[in-house]
C-alpha cells in the first residue's frame, strides 16, 4: 500500500494549479450547497463516483470548504501513474486483492482514530452518473465498526450541460449521519442504509437541477467566459451598424 505523505508547500501549489488551470478552464461554474459539520470527531465523507474529475473536485472542496485534515482513498494503479497525489493526502488501495483492501481500510481507520476526515468513493469504481442503485461496497461499514464514533457526511456531485459549451457542476453536502444512527446496525444494514441516503440525495439533487430550483446553491468557482458570452460581447451595437 502507498501511504499518504502530505506536503504543505506542494498542496498550496497544486491547489492553485487545480483551481486556475484545470477547473476554471474546464467548467463554466462549480456550485455548492450545504456545509460540513464543525466537529472534533472523526469524519467519513462518502462521495458518488461517476468520472475522472471526482478526485480533483474533492481536493478542491477540501481546500475551500472542508476545514478538516482530509485524506482520500485512491486506486493503486492511478497512484503509481500519478505519485504526486500522495502529497495532497491520497493513499492507495488494490481492489483486486482482499488483503490489500484490508490493509488500506485499517490505514483509513488509523486516520479516523486521529480524528481526520477520510474521503471514500464507496461504489469502488467509476459508474455512470445515472446508474441505480449505486451499489456500495462494505468497506464503509467495516470502518464504522472499527471506529463507531465516526460521523458520516454524504456528498454528491452532479455534472450537467445547460446554456454554455462547458459543463456545470453542482455539489451537495448532505446532513451528517451521527454514530447513534448506525451503531446498532449490521455491516449489511449500514451499507444498505448509507447507499440509500446517498442515492436519495443524488436523485433529489438531479430533480432540483432539472426543475431549475437552484436558489440554495452558491457559487464555489466561476470558470472563464464561454464562447456564447464572448460572441455576445463582440456583437456590434446599433451605433456600429
Amino acid at each position: 500500500m502507498i501511504e499518504a505523505q502530505k506536503s504543505k508547500t506542494f498542496r498550496k501549489l497544486f491547489h492553485l494549479y487545480n483551481k486556475y488551470w484545470l477547473l476554471r478552464r474546464s467548467f463554466y461554474s462549480v456550485n455548492i450547497r450545504g456545509s460540513f459539520p464543525k466537529t472534533n470527531q472523526p469524519m467519513l465523507v462518502l462521495v458518488n463516483h461517476s468520472n475522472w474529475w471526482d478526485g480533483l473536485v474533492s481536493y478542491y472542496v477540501t481546500e475551500k470548504v472542508c476545514h478538516h485534515d482530509s485524506y482520500a482513498m485512491m486506486g493503486e494503479e492511478g497512484m503509481k501513474k500519478f505519485p504526486f497525489f500522495r502529497k495532497i493526502g491520497a493513499f492507495s488501495v488494490r481492489k483486486d486483492q482482499p488483503r490489500s483492501i484490508l490493509t488500506s481500510l485499517n490505514y483509513a481507520a488509523t486516520l479516523l482514530e486521529h480524528k481526520k476526515a477520510v474521503w471514500i468513493f464507496p461504489q469502488g469504481e467509476e459508474r455512470h452518473l445515472e446508474e441505480r442503485p449505486l451499489f456500495f461496497q462494505q468497506g464503509v461499514a467495516y470502518l464504522l465498526e472499527k471506529k463507531p464514533e465516526t460521523i458520516v457526511v454524504p456528498v454528491t456531485y452532479y455534472y450537467t450541460f445547460t446554456h454554455h459549451q462547458r459543463p456545470e457542476l453542482y455539489i451537495d453536502i448532505g446532513s451528517a449521519v451521527l454514530p447513534a444512527t448506525t451503531n446498532r446496525m449490521s455491516r449489511k444494514q449500514q451499507t444498505s442504509y448509507l447507499e440509500q441516503i446517498v442515492t436519495n440525495q443524488l436523485d433529489q439533487q438531479k430533480n432540483a437541477i432539472i426543475q431549475n430550483k437552484l436558489n440554495e446553491y452558491r457559487p464555489l468557482l466561476n470558470g472563464t467566459k464561454s464562447v456564447s458570452e464572448w460572441l455576445q460581447w463582440l456583437k456590434p451595437s446599433r451605433k456600429d451598424r
